[in-house]
């Protein structure tokens, strides 16, 4: 066997990718939506004349995807959207160091300005009243820690359902991990209470102009409250960066820049 052929037999897709793409476009064709059933395995493998075990293979990476709930004994359906699958790619990339809370940031930030936006257009009368009950949690928090950071992780939640985009929601979920580590860090015990005062004075700033129906003041609100999360982040991973670099023997260590807001 030559190395082109091995090559090529590489780069050709397994009869698995080809079952997934098929159910795939089955499923568009058919027009089918969450908790419909799809074919059983016996009938796409009698279908394409392929083993049972590649159409096997092909349903439980699908259902890794998010898109397939496969259980023992039952027909297999498509399942709702779900951030967790987005949320492990996204946890794995802040695991090893290829994004940094701060970038998570930045992205969110992004996003939550347009947010912010649309609740302000489209929050129900019941969701406005959740965000108030919430920001009144957080001022009564006093100095439990991880309630403070249950009621911001709620408030972000409210305002990204309000906001209508079901995307919003899907991707803030996704986010969770560098969001809830972000919110740690922004409401941690070893800030000042006027620091802390100042933050959910923030979070209330941003409500109080969606429940007041203004999304070009709410987005300006939540861009202050990032701007403030950015700051502290940012100040904090500078610092741990540089605890963890060693100094030069008889000299300072010398101060790493710190990035920026705009």
């Amino acid at each position: 066997m030559t190395s082109l052929t091995v090559l090529s037999s590489f780069e050709r897709p397994t009869l698995s990718a080809h079952v997934a793409r098929h159910l795939l476009s089955l499923i568009n064709r058919d027009q089918l939506r969450p908790g419909d059933k799809v074919p059983s395995e016996v009938q796409i493998s009698r279908d394409l004349q392929v083993s049972r075990g590649s159409v096997r293979e092909a349903y439980r990476t699908l259902a890794a995807l998010g898109i397939l709930e496969i259980e023992g004994g039952r027909h297999p359906r498509l399942r709702p959207i779900d951030p967790s699958v987005l949320a492990q790619v996204f946890d794995y990339a802040l695991n090893t160091a290829q994004v940094s809370i701060a970038h998570a940031l930045e992205t969110r930030r992004a996003l939550e300005l347009q947010t912010a936006q649309l609740a302000a257009r489209y929050a129900t009368d019941a969701q406005r009243q959740c965000l108030r009950e919430l920001v009144v949690q957080m001022r009564s928090a006093g100095a439990d820690h991880t309630r403070r950071v249950a009621c911001d992780m709620g408030i972000h939640g409210v305002i990204a359902e309000a906001s209508g985009n079901p995307l919003n929601s899907l991707l803030l979920g996704a986010l969770r991990s560098p969001l809830e580590a972000s919110a740690r860090m922004h409401l941690a015990d070893t800030r000042s209470e006027a620091e802390l005062i100042r933050v959910i004075d923030g979070h209330d700033a941003v409500v109080e102009r969606i429940c007041a129906r203004d999304p070009v003041g709410a987005a300006s609100a939540m861009s202050y409250h990032f701007d403030l999360a950015l700051v502290h982040v940012q100040r904090q991973e500078t610092r741990s960066e540089s605890d963890s670099t060693p100094a030069a023997p008889g000299n300072a260590m010398p101060a790493l820049p710190s990035r920026q807001s705009n």
